[in-house]
This record gives C-alpha cells, sequence and structure tokens, in this order.
C-alpha cells in the first residue's frame, strides 16, 4: 500500500472531492442567488458555503507578496545597499531608492530632529532611556526587481525599520492583522467566469505609509545613503516616525484598520467567513495586504466608481484587469473561462534545481 495513503489524516478531502464540492456548492448557491434577484450580494451564500466546506485553510500568509515576487523574479537581487550601488543596475536602483525616499517626504512619515549628544550628561540611564527614547532604531533598503505582466522589469527599494530592535510594551503592542484566504481568491475568480464579471487588479502604492503610527516615541536612524537623498542634512540626525514604515511590527496592522474603516465607511460589508472578502451590491472584493481584487458586473457602472473613491483616498496604480496576483498569471479565454498559472514560478524552480 502507498505509505502517502496511510499518513492522509482523516479529515483529508482529495482533489477530486474539493472539485465536485465546489460544483455542487456553487450550482446550489447560484441556484438561490437567481431566485434572490441575481444580486452580486446574493452571492454571499456562496462564499459562505464555499468557506466552510473545511478546505480553505488558515487565514494566516505564509509568505508576503514581496517574498512572492522574489521567487518568481530573477535572481541576483542585491542583499545591502553596498552591493546594489556596485551592481550593473546601480543607476536604476539608485533612482528607485530616490523615488521611495520622496514618496516618504510627500506623505509626511516622519520629523527630522537633531541628535543632542551631551557629553557632561549627568542623568542616570534609566532616565536617558525615558527622556531620549533609548537609541534609535536602524533601517536598511531591501531591493525587488518585479516582473510586469507584459515582461519589463520593474526596479523597487523599499526603506524598511528594524523592527526586531522594538520593544514589545514600549514600541508596539497588537500587531495582529488578518489576510485573504487562497480559497477566497479562487472562488473571486470561479465566479467571475460564471457569471462574466470583469476583475480588475489594483495596487496601493506605499501602503504602509498611510496610518498615523500609534507610538510617538519611535525614532529611527537615517538610511544608507543619506549624503546624496539629503545633501543638507545635519550628521546627526534622527527620524521620528509620525506614520507606519515597513518592517515595524505594528504596520500590518494598523494598515489593515486604516484601509478596513475605509471600505466600511464606503458601504462594504465583510463576510463573516473571510474577513478580507468585502461585499455590496454589484461589487465584490478580496484584499491581500496592498493588492486588490475587485469583481463587478460591467453593466451596472458600480465597480468603477469603488475604484474611483479608492483612488481619491490612497495613491493608488489601477492595473486594469486582472493579469497576475500574488505571482499567480491569470488568463481570461475568449469564451470568458478564467485560467490560472504559475508559470514563472516553476521556471525559476526549475532553473534553481534542475
Amino acid at each position: 500500500m502507498d505509505k502517502s495513503l496511510t499518513n492522509r489524516p482523516d479529515n483529508y478531502v482529495s482533489a477530486r472531492t474539493r472539485s465536485k464540492l465546489r460544483l455542487e456548492t456553487n450550482e446550489v448557491a447560484m441556484h438561490q442567488a437567481h431566485e434572490e434577484g441575481g444580486d452580486l450580494v446574493s452571492s454571499a451564500s456562496l462564499v459562505s458555503a464555499f468557506l466552510t466546506l473545511g478546505i480553505a485553510g488558515s487565514a494566516k500568509a505564509t509568505a508576503s507578496e514581496d517574498e512572492i515576487e522574489t521567487i518568481n523574479g530573477p535572481e541576483n537581487e542585491p542583499a545591502t545597499y553596498e552591493a546594489a550601488l556596485r551592481s550593473p543596475q546601480a543607476r536604476e536602483w539608485k533612482e528607485a531608492m530616490r523615488q521611495e525616499w520622496q514618496a516618504l517626504i510627500e506623505n509626511h512619515t516622519f520629523d527630522v530632529k537633531q541628535r543632542n549628544r551631551r557629553l557632561d550628561d549627568d542623568r542616570s540611564p534609566e532616565k536617558r532611556q525615558n527622556e531620549d527614547h533609548g537609541e534609535p532604531i536602524g533601517c536598511k533598503w531591501v531591493f525587488r526587481r518585479k516582473i510586469n505582466p507584459d515582461g519589463s522589469t520593474q526596479y523597487k527599494a523599499r526603506l524598511v525599520i528594524k523592527g526586531y530592535a522594538q520593544k514589545e510594551g514600549i514600541d508596539y503592542d497588537e500587531t495582529y492583522a488578518p489576510v485573504s484566504k487562497m480559497t477566497t481568491f479562487r472562488l473571486l475568480l470561479a465566479l467571475a467566469a460564471q457569471h462574466g464579471w470583469n476583475v480588475d487588479h489594483m495596487d496601493v502604492v506605499t501602503a504602509f505609509l498611510n496610518p498615523k503610527i500609534d507610538r510617538d516615541n519611535i525614532q529611527m536612524a537615517t538610511p544608507p545613503g543619506i549624503e546624496w537623498l539629503e545633501p543638507y542634512m545635519p550628521r546627526e540626525s534622527i527620524l521620528v516616525l509620525r506614520k507606519a514604515l515597513y518592517g515595524l511590527k505594528q504596520a500590518p496592522r494598523l494598515w489593515y484598520e486604516e484601509i478596513n474603516g475605509y471600505l466600511h465607511s464606503i458601504g462594504f460589508r465583510q463576510s463573516a467567513e473571510d474577513p478580507n472578502l468585502y461585499l455590496q451590491p454589484g461589487v465584490l472584493l478580496v484584499l491581500y495586504v496592498d493588492d486588490l481584487l475587485i469583481a463587478y458586473d460591467g453593466a451596472r457602472g458600480r465597480g468603477p466608481r469603488v475604484k474611483k473613491l479608492l483612488q481619491t483616498r490612497y495613491k493608488m496604480c489601477d492595473l486594469g484587469e486582472a493579469k497576475r496576483f500574488l505571482g499567480i498569471e491569470i488568463e481570461r479565454g475568449e469564451d470568458g473561462g478564467i485560467s490560472i498559472c504559475q508559470r514563472a514560478y516553476i521556471d525559476t524552480i526549475l532553473k534553481r534545481f534542475g
């Protein structure tokens, strides 16, 4: 007997059974939605039934989008600031850093403060810690190459605070933020294919920089390259954070609370089964950190209105029809069917291990 069969858990559900359950659930829920008037939100019955089958998995993310893009993208991304300047693409990496720094300035992410070093400081270490908030937390540049749907390469640089240096209870409290289940992503595509809905992809630019920080005493050291990014900034400067920053332990939670509140304010309600699935008449929206998939009936015109409201609130890229989401390629056939694949991921694995 195949050992893999004997090691399966009691609640194991085969791929064939899962597929059958999806089809049966789809037929029942779509019939109910039709009886109730055909509204998109009426399909919430499908959402609930599908997600409660016990095949959805955990809502916790195993990899961020950047981690997925790292796997899918070209290799040899610079690991350090010095490596980026030595690479053949040094000009592209410097421009990416300049754009990121400019975005931080425009977003009022921090205040610049000159550090006061007193040689005759006779305060106790505890008093210095309380009054000066301790040593500023370091930061680093993280570099990523992102492959666009048209095959072109996008160079991205993120300034990331070294959140591991934060102290619980002083610099942060709660950190958890839910992410959408991949089952929900597949469900949205299945519904779109069956009903001929549009599926658009939107990306929030520097999402974590939008919410205000929940602490007023987090200080960060200036980043590598500050001498050419800000030639006139005093050498002893430190940055006092006013907005969340990538790498900050509470940043994902702050961003989730921010956009969740806004989505509720424009008429969305959350699914009881997946807190990152939002519903309103005529529109379904799946949120995965800073990426949004929006499915809507093109004849109703509600989708463009939602997109316009989001762009009014946040700096966003409207990527149009979804072609690639979390490293997964999305293709729509002439008959309206939707297929997904991870061709780039497979190619990278084959190159790496084959």
